[in-house]
């Protein structure tokens, strides 16, 4: 009878003990959209980031024969802001929690405006899927339901002049300047006015951190 010969591919060992640094929580609020932003906290200072574009032609000529341009999401610019964002705060040593501002189809806009509203806004999540983080996804009404706690309501009279209504853009840069005046809410040092993305996007931020105790 033959000799029986014993294979061996691995040996057995016991695992190494490896010390895990404490995952710290990291929020992020998005504001979806071409023209939205994101905003982190780490628990000691505010990050932002914009959402990235570019320019691209439309095929139709201005006056004097200068190419039309218009500003749309750029796809491969995301590829950096993923880069960016996992270096920033690196998945293995953080907890990271998102939420994303949850809009439907938007009244006057046409399907494509929708279609393409929604396709960037799936990308700009699949960000937040490959960075292995917990997503949530919040209503408008509710997050602003959050951070308007202890602030007066600003109304203006709505379309037909009959009734007033809540003014939101009006409520978001009044909790933002007001919670944090220190905060340049600009998209850059150029513009004359606050940014309407950034600022929901700190909000939505700001509702994680006051719901997430």
């Amino acid at each position: 009878m033959g000799k029986q010969l014993k294979f061996t591919f691995w040996e057995e060992q016991e695992a190494p003990v490896v010390k895990k640094e404490l995952e710290k929580t990291i929020l992020f609020g998005i504001d979806p959209g071409k023209d939205g932003f994101i905003t982190a906290w780490d628990g000691e200072q505010f990050t932002f980031y914009a959402m990235p574009t570019h320019k691209v032609e439309t095929g139709n000529l201005l006056k004097g024969g200068k190419p039309e341009t218009k500003t749309e999401f750029h796809i491969s610019g995301l590829v950096d802001l993923v880069f960016q964002i996992r270096k920033d705060f690196p998945s293995g040593k953080n907890h990271i929690i998102v939420a994303i501002e949850e809009v439907g189809g938007r009244g006057g806009w046409s399907a494509t405006n929708n279609f393409n509203f929604g396709h960037t806004a799936g990308l700009q999540r699949m960000v937040f899927e490959m960075l292995r983080a917990e997503i949530i996804m919040v209503r408008p009404q509710k997050w602003q339901s959050v951070v308007r706690q202890g602030y007066d309501l600003k109304k203006v009279k709505s379309s037909t002049g009959k009734t007033m209504v809540v003014d939101s853009k009006m409520m978001a840069e009044h909790i933002a300047t007001t919670e944090y005046p220190q905060i340049d809410f600009r998209k850059t040092q150029r513009a004359k006015n606050n940014h309407d993305g950034k600022m929901d996007s700190f909000l939505i931020c700001l509702y994680l951190i006051r719901t997430n105790k």
